[in-house]
């Protein structure tokens, strides 16, 4: 089903496109790299280099279709980034070009870009990513204040001010886990007194599909976590008398997750490397190793945190932190609290899922240290945790 929905986006003709890729390719260059929403805010660094591949390779059509469709094609002059290959061949007019591959991802995000770039340019885009975000974050917060449920809202939306809603809408490439999360938060809290724990189960699986499919690797374990806190929160009541089943429950959702993350991914290296002349499976183990940071291992582990934690700012995320216990301990005291020790054991299984996002570091040391530009939003499954 992934490669016969990329197989329909490709029918769209590159023609109807061609103006408004031109006004990206613009957009992009003049805005480089390195791009801060904010001056000397590491939370509003938006990630050009890939939105300007993410065009580039929507773009890119060769007289080979199935490569098109299984390799992530894309232009590249005289070995520059995307973004300024993509203005030299389209704004430019520049053939003096090669094809590269970008074969070990699924590219799945095609399906929605290529439509979108016959009727909108980059900048257009972004402003409809930035409606729809704050669409089903204020449907989500409606549907939350409107039930018992209200008590979540709070940590609900200091999860997506942690996020930085402004780089979020700003920048393609963070938007499709984004949307995978609230996506399942909203299944998860329709159907929460209708959905058996094997529609959960259902649920995560897909949840993890349609991350490998649509994600560049960038805070993949949101889709995981956040949902996973949510699962635990809504069914709080339920692990007072099932203790063991809930620990039983974050195993199996974590591991249906996995199941369908994995897989989706994986089984694209298996059809890329059958149905084409290239070692897709190889160049993806190799990669793996690579960014794992084991094998050869060039960033510690401590390292990778502290980058991390340094982005998200925990200068200010700490003090706060502490405010919000001092304000709980003032109010226990007041009796304006009321402790409810048998919610213990839930709250135990929900702190636990606080430590993914570091489990997820240490797997991708590599990985989450290079890019902690936007790993660290892994750390949001933490700040909705706690």
């Amino acid at each position: 089903m992934g490669v016969a929905a990329l197989a329909v986006t490709y029918c769209v003709p590159n023609d109807r496109m061609r103006e408004n890729v031109r006004e990206s390719s613009i957009a992009l260059y003049r805005e480089g790299l390195g791009a801060n929403l904010w001056q000397g805010v590491e939370e509003t660094k938006l990630d050009i280099y890939t939105d300007g591949l993410m065009i580039n390779v929507s773009y890119t059509v060769t007289k080979d279709g199935i490569r098109d469709i299984l390799l992530g094609t894309n232009v590249e002059v005289d070995g520059r980034n995307p973004v300024d290959s993509l203005f030299e061949v389209v704004a430019l007019a520049n053939d003096n070009y090669i094809v590269k591959n970008y074969g070990r991802y699924w590219h799945g995000y095609q399906v929605l870009l290529r439509p979108l770039l016959c009727f909108f340019s980059y900048p257009d885009i972004r402003q409809i990513n930035m409606i729809l975000q704050f669409i089903l974050v204020f449907g989500f917060v409606y549907l939350l204040a409107k039930t018992k449920e209200s008590v979540f809202l709070v940590p609900f939306l200091g999860m997506y001010i942690f996020l930085s809603p402004i780089s979020l809408c700003s920048c393609l490439q963070y938007s499709p886990c984004f949307y995978i999360m609230m996506l399942a938060l909203y299944a998860l809290f329709i159907g929460r007194d209708k959905l058996t724990d094997t529609g959960r189960k259902y649920l995560f699986l897909m949840a993890g599909v349609l991350t490998a499919y649509f994600d560049f690797l960038t805070y993949p374990l949101i889709t995981l976590g956040v949902p996973l806190i949510a699962c635990l929160a809504f069914d709080r009541k339920r692990w007072q008398t099932e203790q063991k089943h809930g620990w039983k429950h974050i195993f199996w959702h974590s591991f249906s997750w996995g199941v369908g993350y994995v897989g989706m991914w994986s089984s694209k290296w298996v059809i890329a490397s059958v149905l084409t002349d290239e070692n897709i499976i190889y160049d993806a183990f190799s990669q793996i190793a690579y960014r794992s940071g084991y094998f050869i291992e060039k960033h510690s582990y401590r390292d990778t945190l502290k980058l991390n934690l340094g982005v998200c700012n925990t200068r200010v995320i700490l003090p706060a932190a502490v405010c919000v216990a001092v304000c709980i301990a003032i109010f226990r005291l007041a009796r304006h609290i009321r402790i409810e020790r048998s919610l213990f054991p839930a709250a135990g299984m929900i702190l636990f899922v606080t430590l993914y996002p570091f489990f997820w570091y240490l797997f991708t040391k590599d990985h989450s240290c290079c890019h902690s530009y936007f790993t660290w939003r892994e750390m949001g499954i933490s700040v909705l945790a706690y």
